[in-house]
């Protein structure tokens, strides 16, 4: 009992439970618990504990009274002591409560606080959010609204001034997109207008050509074939008509190629496709530009396949074009090639045949050569850089190919093309089948 009592008042361990010291408030109370536990204590240990057998009954009576009178004394001090002490309990306890109370108030007041300065500062931030959404669907008419000094004032005034600089700038792309579509119809037009123009000039050309032509070979051969196999034309007679001859027929491949690239351009180049003896179209090409060739400086070869039908090669072409683009290539072989020789080689490999046309003029210049297939590509003043082109685009269209290159001992340059052999020939059919 009376270590409990100092527990109380020191605080410690009480069955268990740990006390803490006793408040200054209630160490009066205390003081008289301990004062009349003492008294207590004292009395019984001299009354009651020495000599009972000497006490006569009335001193027993008056010792019990006194003894009952000190224990009620204790007990009610004791209670007094406790219920205040409850008393103050379940005041820290209400306080406690309270606190808790006001402490979870300030907690969410606080929470209130930092929602509503997060909504403040992203309001802005989902403005811009929202306007780059509305951007990137293609609406420049937005803004975003901003107030105050701050970074984000700062960043939705920038994000507004860009936007209105992409709308200046996409307006005058726009203007400048529509004055761009109504030049390119205007020069749709003329250019509509300026095939028409070929097409009529071409044709037009034609028609005085033939005649001069066909009648300057009338006077240039039809005179010197007579009966007596005398011709009454002077030498210098004969140059003339070699010379109109010669301009005639350079005019007449002038205004087949000008057509030949207005029909490329507009892609209705025609294709008449048969069976054909490459070696016959070859042979055939070589005696119309004997005419073109100084055969004193200028010696043509053809290393010709034997005539039988396993040497032959048989491809699948149109003879016109065909033909065409062995005379381009041919006279550009002789243009250049002021002396030396011309070599025309034919080759078969697997389901292809090779067509190379070898020449011992200056070469292909390397400016040249990287552009040489295009069109007003020429390296001649007398040319008008269409042959090439219209070769290519004819030999694409057969399913071949065509190329050059400068010939490995710097003399000449050598042309080659490439042409699908005949599936008749593929399937061992002979020449009994040529068309």
């Amino acid at each position: 009992m009376e270590s409990n009592i100092i527990t109380l008042k020191q605080g410690g361990m009480i069955s268990g439970i740990d006390i803490k010291p006793l408040p200054s408030t209630f160490l009066d109370l205390w003081n008289a618990v301990d004062g009349r536990w003492n008294v207590f204590k004292t009395y019984v240990t001299n009354k009651l504990l020495t000599s009972p057998q000497a006490r006569t009954t009335t001193d027993q009576s008056l010792t019990r009274k006194v003894f009952e009178s000190m224990a009620s004394n204790l007990i009610e001090s004791s209670d007094k002591l406790v219920t205040l002490l409850g008393q103050q309990t379940d005041k820290n306890s209400q306080n406690l409560i309270l606190s808790q109370i006001l402490f979870a108030i300030l907690i969410i007041g606080i929470l209130v606080l930092i929602l509503y300065l997060v909504a403040r500062m992203l309001r802005p931030i989902f403005a811009l959010t929202q306007a780059t959404s509305k951007v990137k669907k293609g609406n420049l008419d937005v803004s975003v609204k901003q107030k105050g000094n701050d970074e984000l004032s700062v960043l939705s005034e920038s994000f507004n001034s860009m936007i209105g600089s992409v709308r200046d700038y996409t307006k005058k792309q726009n203007d400048l997109t529509k004055q761009l579509e109504a030049a390119n119809e205007e020069l749709k037009y003329k250019d509509q207008l300026k095939d028409e123009f070929i097409n009529v000039a071409a044709h037009e050309l034609r028609s005085p050509i033939q005649p001069i032509l066909g009648l300057s070979e009338i006077l240039r051969y039809g005179k010197r074939g007579g009966e007596s196999n005398n011709s009454k034309l002077s030498k210098e007679d004969e140059q003339v008509l070699d010379i109109i001859i010669r301009n005639a027929r350079r005019l007449l491949r002038l205004e087949q190629n000008i057509l030949d690239m207005t029909r490329i351009e507009s892609k209705t180049l025609h294709l008449d496709m048969e069976t054909l003896d490459l070696d016959d179209i070859i042979s055939n090409s070589i005696r119309d530009a004997r005419y073109e060739i100084d055969n004193r400086r200028v010696d043509l070869e053809y290393n010709a396949t034997k005539n039988n039908s396993t040497n032959r090669i048989l491809i699948e072409a149109d003879r016109a074009r065909l033909t065409q683009v062995l005379s381009n290539l041919l006279s550009n072989a002789a243009k250049f090639s002021k002396e030396g020789s011309i070599i025309i080689n034919t080759e078969k490999k697997g389901s292809e045949a090779f067509v190379s046309i070898r020449d011992t003029g200056p070469g292909i210049q390397p400016d040249i050569m990287t552009k040489l297939f295009s069109k007003f590509v020429t390296n001649s003043s007398r040319g008008t850089g269409l042959g090439l082109y219209i070769s290519k685009s004819i030999i694409e269209a057969h399913g071949g190919k065509i190329w050059a290159e400068n010939n490995a001992d710097g003399k000449g340059a050598t042309f080659t093309f490439s042409m699908p052999i005949s599936q008749m020939m593929n399937e061992g059919m002979g020449d009994n089948k040529i068309q």
